[in-house]
């Protein structure tokens, strides 16, 4: 609990360094340089048109600028958020049962029902990033760290003394770039770990190098990644410490996603896809989000998911999920 309160009072002191710089400098900070004197004032009016439209972005690239200087500041990376009320269609029981030998009991004779995961459960999500170093390749690059952990919480489960299901840790670091094309606004390309830190037979992990890039429009976001997994070894037994704990992830997570974000106003509606481009099993994702304003810097939102890898030790299971709670930082 310390740890969680130290990271949200990170973000808010991100926050506030994001709202002490003025518009322009943040139009100086993100304005590309690879061009001539009468086609730098041009494009600084049109993307200062842009930045009217969108000015979350402007305030992110800025803030991020400040807290490279500022060794004590972190930022926020992906969405920070809590949802305390999510359903879920299927919960991965059996395996769970197989490793704790417990979590599910017989009926006895006094009619005591079997415990299991239940359905419902508290999902979160921590997001930072630190700001190495800047300009390494070129004006507008950066270096960052990052991690993010997302956990599965059987917060009202009793039972089972409300244990954490299932947590997926995600560090990476990853450089970014302005690319200088007119097809794409940003770039970034990185080294990136996820696993869930169990043992056994529900240890789950896989590396992966990762290409992103991101276009922008008025109100508008698009970013498509795609990846490579980094291969490992095959697994001697299948209940050896080392070797690959999923071989065929990439059939049910595919090899990259798409991210598309629309605002209307102070509300946004985001899209994320995914699909393992295969004709014949043909399998994949897509989590949709409505977030909306709710008094003071928060905001709400509901979420929605379908098809596998919402998290690692369910990424080979079909899923939905719906929830709704609030978000503490977004993507913009």
């Amino acid at each position: 609990m310390r740890l969680l309160i130290i990271v949200l009072m990170m973000l808010s002191t991100s926050s506030f360094a994001e709202s002490n710089h003025n518009a322009d400098s943040e139009a100086e900070f993100i304005l590309p340089t690879m061009a001539s004197p009468d086609d730098s004032v041009s494009e600084e009016q049109d993307f200062s048109e842009t930045l009217s439209k969108f000015p979350g972005l402007a305030e992110k690239i800025e803030a991020q600028h400040y807290a490279a200087s500022n060794p004590y500041l972190l930022l926020p990376h992906k969405p920070n958020y809590f949802m305390p009320l999510t359903y879920q269609s299927q919960i991965n029981q059996e395996e769970q049962e197989e490793f704790y030998e417990g979590i599910e009991i017989d009926d006895d004779t006094d009619g005591e029902k079997a415990k299991k995961f239940e359905h419902t459960e508290f999902v979160f999500q921590i997001s930072i990033k630190y700001i190495v170093a800047e300009n390494i390749v070129g004006k507008h690059s950066s270096l960052a760290v990052a991690y993010t952990g997302k956990s599965f919480w059987q917060a009202y489960n009793s039972d089972i003394s409300a244990l954490f299901r299932e947590t997926n840790h995600e560090p990476e670091i990853f450089l970014s770039f302005r690319p200088g094309v007119n097809w794409s606004d940003h770039m970034t390309i990185g080294f990136n770990h996820q696993s869930n830190g169990q043992v056994g037979n529900l240890s789950r992990s896989w590396n992966r190098i990762i290409f992103s890039t991101a276009k922008v429009w008025p109100d508008q976001l698009l970013n498509v990644r795609a990846w490579y997994r980094l291969p490992e070894d095959e697994k001697e037994t299948p209940t050896a410490m080392e070797g690959d704990d999923n071989p065929d992830i990439q059939k049910y997570m595919g090899f990259g996603d798409v991210f598309y974000l629309h605002k209307f106003g102070e509300h946004s509606i985001g899209i994320t896809a995914r699909n393992n481009l295969r004709p014949g099993e043909n399998l994949g994702s897509v989590e949709l989000d409505w977030t909306f304003p709710l008094p003071g810097k928060m905001k709400g939102f509901i979420q929605y998911f379908n098809g596998y890898g919402e998290s690692l030790i369910d990424y080979d299971q079909y899923q939905e999920r719906i929830g709704v709670g609030i978000k503490i930082s977004d993507w913009l």
